[in-house]
Formats: C-alpha cells, sequence, structure tokens
C-alpha cells in the first residue's frame, strides 16, 4: 500500500468517525422525549441527560431531574469521546502543517477521553469525577480547535482558520464563564453549550475538507 493510499484511508476514517459523531445530538433529542418533565435547554445541563436516578439535583434544589433514557445518554457520550479521538488522530495527515496537526490531535483525543468520562461517571454518581471529565473537554477540546485552525493552509484557510480560532476562543471564554457561574442570561445550560460548541464546529469544518479531499483525489 503506497503512501498516499494509507492517507487517503486515514482521512476516510476520520470523516466516518466525525460523522458518527452527530449521533451525539440524536442521542439528546431522543432522550429528552423519555423525560416526563419539561426539559430546559437554558436551565438544565446536558449531564442532567445521563443522570441515573429522579431526584433533586444539584442535591438539596427543587428541581427534580428524572432522565429514564440515560443508559443511551450515558452510551452516547462515551461514543462521543471515542469519535472524537478516532477522527482527530485520522486527519493529521490531511493536514499540510503536520505538527500542529498532531498537537491539535493530541489535546482532541484528551478531550476525547474527557467526554467517555462524563459517561461512564453520571452527574449523580460520582460528582468529582464527572466534572474532571467535563473540565477536561472543554479546555483541551477548546485548545485543540485554536491549533486545529492554525494548522489549516492552502486557499481554505483564509476562511477556515479564523473561524476556527474563534470558535475555539469563544469555546474557551465559555469555559471560564461557565465555572465562574456567569452565565449572561443564557443560562447554566445555555452557556454549557457554548463552551461546548468548538468541538462540533472543528468536526464539521474537518469533515467537508476531508470529505473534499476523498472525492479530489478520486
Amino acid at each position: 500500500m503506497t503512501q498516499e493510499a494509507r492517507l487517503s484511508g486515514s482521512r476516510l476514517v476520520a470523516a466516518s468517525a466525525w460523522l458518527l459523531a452527530t449521533q451525539f445530538f440524536v442521542a439528546q433529542a431522543v432522550v429528552v422525549l423519555g423525560w416526563s418533565t419539561p426539559y430546559s435547554l437554558v436551565d438544565r445541563y446536558i449531564s442532567d441527560l445521563g443522570n441515573t436516578v429522579c431526584d433533586p439535583h444539584p442535591p438539596g434544589g427543587t428541581t427534580v431531574v428524572c432522565s429514564p433514557w440515560h443508559a443511551w445518554m450515558n452510551g452516547s457520550f462515551a461514543l462521543l469521546g471515542l469519535t472524537m479521538a478516532i477522527g482527530a488522530v485520522g486527519a493529521v495527515g490531511a493536514f499540510a502543517h503536520r505538527r500542529l496537526a498532531a498537537t491539535a490531535a493530541a489535546l482532541f483525543v484528551v478531550a476525547g477521553v474527557g467526554v467517555v468520562l462524563v459517561g461512564y461517571y453520571p452527574e449523580n454518581e460520582d460528582a468529582s469525577r464527572h466534572a474532571l471529565g467535563a473540565g477536561v473537554n472543554f479546555v483541551t477540546g477548546g485548545l485543540a480547535v485554536v491549533v486545529f485552525g492554525l494548522a489549516w493552509r492552502g486557499a481554505r484557510a483564509r476562511w477556515v482558520r479564523p473561524v476556527s480560532v474563534m470558535a475555539g476562543t469563544l469555546a474557551l471564554a465559555g469555559t471560564a464563564l461557565f465555572a465562574g457561574d456567569v452565565y449572561l442570561g443564557l443560562g447554566a445550560g445555555g452557556m454549557e453549550r457554548v463552551a461546548r460548541s468548538e468541538e462540533h464546529t472543528s468536526e464539521l469544518q474537518s469533515l467537508a475538507y476531508l470529505v473534499c479531499r476523498l472525492l479530489l483525489e478520486k
């Protein structure tokens, strides 16, 4: 197998993995349907969908969290983490600046591990490990998107690079605000989604790029 064939194969794997990552959006929409109480994108955390009991959350609060289909959500977290990592590693060869791309991929793999921890340790069962996984995901994911943006070269880089860098910076700012309980009118759930936005931006951009490379090289 030639080197170019191996690179095309890795791009195909990366594109497939990041395409599969879209299951995370579907899982959220489906799991919400199992709730008997209203689920607010503004006030409720994504992690509430993976909560395994029907009790007030946070403990001592007045809002009852009850997610009957929590197993699907926690499985979705784990699958998202795996596809993030696989996609990032497979995409390295598609970037002209391999060193920056490899650095971004390493950060994205760590972010993926963080998401797996989020699914493996639901918020109500092990809050410390759950928070650790979420924090690692938010921070390394945001940094990864900034570095991925810097790794872009060529004509497409003129618009993709600033979008990636801005998305990563926005996510890191959102993470800092979320950690400081500053929600700017978006609510806890809304700010959490700002902090997570970088992963989806990077995956969609890179997925489009990988597909273009695969089609153009046929």
